[in-house]
């Protein structure tokens, strides 16, 4: 067994995201759950872009590194 040492990780996203449904989002007949499916893939193309622009996160993305952890993984046999 190995042991790996990592460090905890907490991000504080911040950010205000308003989608209207229109026409052109849906390939089928528009229905909620299919709304909430397109806007959930929305912000999350939305945090990826704004904490990997350029390399440094936006000013309301909040990084910090903490505390180190060590896990146990298993070697394959």
């Amino acid at each position: 067994m190995t042991k790996i040492p990592l460090k905890t990780i907490t991000i504080t996203y911040t950010r205000t995201l308003t989608f209207t449904p229109t026409r052109d989002i849906f390939e089928a007949e528009p229905d909620q759950e299919s709304f909430e499916s397109y806007a959930l893939c929305e912000l999350f193309d939305t945090i990826y872009e704004d904490v990997s622009r350029d390399g440094d996160p936006m000013p309301y993305t909040d990084i910090q590194q903490g505390e180190t952890v060590e896990i146990d993984w298993e070697d394959e046999e």
